[in-house]
């Protein structure tokens, strides 16, 4: 993993960076295309308004919160890799129940996706601090730009084979789909993953306390920027969905190429963007241009009136995206240490998926308030991104300096001083 500089520095990551890449590979074939048509299925199959399909959606948030808390909590105490392989099992049986009973009610499909939501909660934390755990400091954006390579890999093919399986076999058959991967990707985790750290009840260490994140200040501060970054990024789900297959009214398989595009350019573009990112390691400067992007991508959204228009706005949404989403998982690894690294993920993971309560809610509320609905909603979205990119640049000016690669010992709580001081 330390190899010689001259390598590549994707090749001088750790095999489990591969690893856990690929299993994401796997798994976001079949589940991203559940998660795109899930509102499709609740519009199209059950006829609900637009209000309502973001109340369901948002009633889920406090399933997986609890479960980012739990699943972080727990892979510092007891090791990462039983949360990082069983919850696919999880998966795969819920995601089979789904395409049984689809059609059988809404009480009964919001259960069994509450369920599927927890094992997902459980398993992101860890995967991530195992990542963390294996990658030294100045690769770190790049070896979550290899993760979300693998993942955007699938997430390219996902939406594509959905719409195309929605159109010939029917929406239940995006279930079982999902549920096969989710199958295969437990499956070769359990052969194949190996430990990276094994919990500190083993170790000797203290045990982390599960509140203990939320009592560095820093780290806090952090979280409520990457709060609001969240709900700008959680418009990409259900009400851009909406917007696209509904108000818009574009074909199925448009639909799903446009959402495609996004896995596409993931894969061909963040790889070079956490290389550029890493040489010049501004953090929170590159935090508050990716923000702007998104911002910029909605806009384009609203304003184009044909499918190349769709597909520009995509791009220059998933530029944002290509930003953002390694650069936070950095920032989040610095902080915590080693043996407080999957607590630290799964508070991170928890607070921004907690705005998946409000997201879909006001996204959703505007985008059904009449023939100005999506311009609120695309507007508004613009506005948010310009506030949240003004709060990572007052970070920054505030402290002087940027956070540069560090050892990241673990640290006691509060240490988050010193590290946003280098931001």
């Amino acid at each position: 993993m330390l190899s010689s500089p001259t390598r590549p520095a994707a090749l001088r990551l750790d095999s489990r960076v591969y690893l856990l890449g690929s299993a994401g590979l796997v798994r976001n074939v079949g589940r991203s295309a559940t998660f795109v048509f899930l509102p499709i299925v609740f519009a199209d199959l059950y006829h609900l308004p637009y209000l309502d399909i973001g109340l369901l959606i948002a009633a889920l948030v406090p399933v997986s919160t609890l479960a980012f808390l739990a699943g972080g909590y727990l892979s510092d105490r007891y090791g990462r890799r039983p949360f990082a392989i069983y919850p696919s099992f999880l998966s795969a049986a819920m995601l089979t129940l789904l395409w049984i009973d689809l059609g059988r009610g809404i009480p009964l499909v919001m259960v069994l996706w509450g369920i599927n939501s927890l094992g997902g909660g459980l398993t992101r934390p860890s995967q991530s601090a195992m990542i963390g755990d294996v990658t030294p400091p100045h690769l770190s954006v790049t070896a979550f730009g290899v993760q979300r390579v693998f993942m955007n890999l699938g997430f390219a093919i996902s939406p594509a084979v959905g719409g195309f399986l929605a159109s010939t076999a029917g929406l239940p058959s995006l279930f079982l789909f999902a549920a096969i991967t989710s199958l295969i990707e437990g499956v070769v985790l359990l052969v194949l993953l190996r430990e990276t750290f094994r919990g500190a009840k083993r170790t000797g260490a203290t045990p982390t306390r599960l509140s203990e994140p939320f009592r560095d200040r820093p780290f806090v501060w952090l979280m409520i920027a990457l709060a609001g970054l969240a709900l700008v990024m959680n418009q990409f789900g259900t009400p851009l969905a909406l917007f696209l297959g509904s108000v818009r009214d574009l074909p199925l398989t448009e639909f799903g190429l446009i959402y495609s595009l996004n896995g596409v350019l993931v894969v061909l573009l963040q790889l070079p963007v956490s290389r550029l990112i890493e040489r010049a390691p501004r953090y929170l400067g590159w935090m508050a241009g990716g923000t702007i992007a998104y911002g910029a991508g909605f806009l384009l959204f609203y304003a184009a009136g044909a499918f190349p228009l769709y597909l520009l706005a995509m791009a220059v949404l998933t530029l944002g995206e290509d930003v953002v989403s390694p650069t936070q998982q950095t920032l989040v690894a610095t902080f915590g240490g080693r043996e407080r690294r999957g607590s630290y993920f799964g508070s991170y993971n928890a607070v921004t998926n907690a705005t998946r309560a409000i997201g879909p809610v006001v996204g959703t509320v505007l985008l059904g308030i009449g023939p100005l609905g999506p311009a609120y909603l695309w507007g508004g979205m613009a506005v948010v991104s310009v506030v949240v990119a003004g709060g990572f640049i007052a970070l920054r000016v505030r402290t002087g300096r940027r956070l540069g690669p560090r050892d990241p010992a673990a640290p006691p709580p509060g240490a988050g001083e010193a590290m946003l001081a280098d931001m």
